[in-house]
């Protein structure tokens, strides 16, 4: 498994999940229901969750379902080893490599919760709405800081050490 790892900050292979994460971005924003999706959302109630399945109408969660196991679901393992390769790249220490894992957790959580909800629709389970929604909101926190991590890394390896590291006489 340490070998997969080592062999994810390869530039063709981060290129190559960028460019899947990117395609499959752009699969999920053409097929999740606009504007009602529980995944974009962030601390919703289980009230909000529940009326957003209710505007989707039956046809649509059937859709929705669909994409979270056909796209979301691998669209996980994607970001994980690119998020995974990325941390590996730029940042030192193994501790850090848990935030990529911790996000990937608590996205295949929110998508079991999710489908939960639209599976048993119209019945409601409003600790699990809320529960889904926790995930959610977390998976988000959790997206923000590796988003922090990663600025930091950028600015740790590209920004000069020391003052005589800048040449400013051109």
């Amino acid at each position: 498994m340490d070998s997969l790892f080592k062999k994810l900050d390869k530039p063709a292979i981060l290129l190559a999940l960028a460019a899947t994460f990117i395609l499959m971005n752009l699969l999920l924003n053409i097929l999740m229901p606009k504007g009602l999706a529980l995944d974009l959302r962030f601390a919703y109630s289980a009230n909000e969750a529940y009326a957003a399945l209710e505007n989707m109408g039956e046809k649509l969660r059937e859709q929705y379902l669909i994409v979270i196991w056909t796209v979301d679901m691998p669209y996980i393992l994607v970001y994980f080893l690119l998020l995974t390769g990325i941390f590996r790249k730029l940042l030192t220490g193994k501790n850090i490599l848990i935030l990529p894992l911790v996000v990937a957790m608590l996205d295949l959580m929110e998508n079991l919760l999710v489908s939960g909800l639209i599976l048993s629709f119209p019945t409601e389970h409003i600790f699990l709405g809320y529960l889904a929604s926790f995930f959610t909101s977390s998976k988000w926190l959790f997206v923000g800081a590796c988003l922090v991590y990663i600025l930091l890394g950028l600015l740790r390896k590209y920004l000069p050490k020391s003052p005589g590291d800048l040449d400013l006489k051109g």
